[in-house]
């Protein structure tokens, strides 16, 4: 399915409430289990995010519910409760926190941490990032991921809506709904619990941002991550996709057999070295750990005035 298919809501970023696909389901004043709505911060097919006050904590919390239309049907409501699984198994500063998960009067929702900011999407949409907040970013994007894949976890629908630019500058990585477990170093074999995994075959994913394999409907693990993370990069670096086509089916033939045009500009060539490591098609290619990415980054990032 295309990016505008598979968009979902924004925490920090309201959608006009007359946009395709946007159905506000709760008013303000509604009371969904200890959650009161405040008001409505957007809406897509895969759910609808308001901003509503924990009366137990007396704090205000960001809550995603299913929308009716989807509610009914059992593998929407898996990829929910997965989503609210995943991000609730990890504890870092640059993932989304999940507080609460729940169903009150037929509706399933998800309490997680109130996001103030942008997403990462309407950041490169207003031009050139400087480079000193390009590495800020994408050093605590690769931080999370890096903390993820340590404890088994593929996002595998990493791209800019995805994640959120706070208004203090810290990243917050969003929608674990297609995310998978896998056997990880830091986990036995006998604790890891396989979830959401998909038939042979089967493409799961934004486009613009899939891995070869993605496209193939191959097995993705954590290298699928590091492939969309270098897609996110080239993107943050020049402005514009790399795979870009006139279709989806374009898009995903582009991304299995092309190679991006080349980087030209202010882009130190450290990062550069970085992104194509990262966009090489053969996943062995890429780096051997998500941690070793963050540890490049970092480096690049706390010796920038020396390049």
């Amino acid at each position: 399915h295309d990016e505008e298919a598979d968009e979902v809501v924004r925490q920090g970023r309201r959608r006009p409430l007359d946009s395709p696909g946007c159905k506000t389901m709760l008013t303000p004043g509604t009371q969904i289990g200890p959650y009161q709505v405040v008001s409505s911060l957007g809406a897509g097919g895969m759910g609808e995010v308001y901003r509503a006050r924990d009366t137990r904590l007396r704090r205000e919390v960001a809550l995603k519910v299913l929308p009716a239309g989807v509610a009914s049907d059992p593998s929407r409501r898996a990829r929910f409760e997965q989503e609210a699984h995943a991000a609730a198994a990890l504890n870092h500063p640059n993932i989304v926190a999940i507080h609460d998960v729940g169903e009150d009067a037929g509706v399933f929702y998800m309490a997680t941490e109130l996001v103030s900011g942008d997403t990462l999407a309407t950041l490169i949409e207003r031009g050139a990032i400087p480079m000193r907040t390009l590495l800020d970013v994408v050093v605590q994007i690769a931080d999370g991921i890096a903390s993820a894949h340590a404890a088994g976890i593929v996002h595998r629908d990493l791209k800019p809506a995805n994640i959120m630019i706070a208004n203090d500058g810290r990243v917050k990585i969003l929608d674990f709904g297609l995310a998978k477990y896998t056997a990880a170093a830091a986990v036995g074999a006998a604790e890891t619990r396989l979830a959401g995994q998909t038939e042979p075959g089967m493409i799961l994913g934004t486009v613009n941002y899939m891995s070869p394999e993605q496209a193939r409907g191959a097995v993705a693990d954590y290298r699928s991550d590091q492939f969309s993370f270098g897609l996110v990069l080239y993107e943050m670096a020049t402005g514009r996709k790399p795979f870009t086509k006139s279709d989806s089916v374009q898009t995903m033939a582009a991304i299995i057999s092309e190679e991006p045009p080349p980087i030209e500009g202010r882009v130190p060539a450290p990062l550069r070295w970085v992104i194509d490591r990262c966009l090489a098609k053969d996943p062995a290619g890429r780096f051997d750990s998500s941690r070793d990415l963050h540890r490049d980054l970092a480096t690049l990032r706390d010796h920038l005035s020396e390049i």
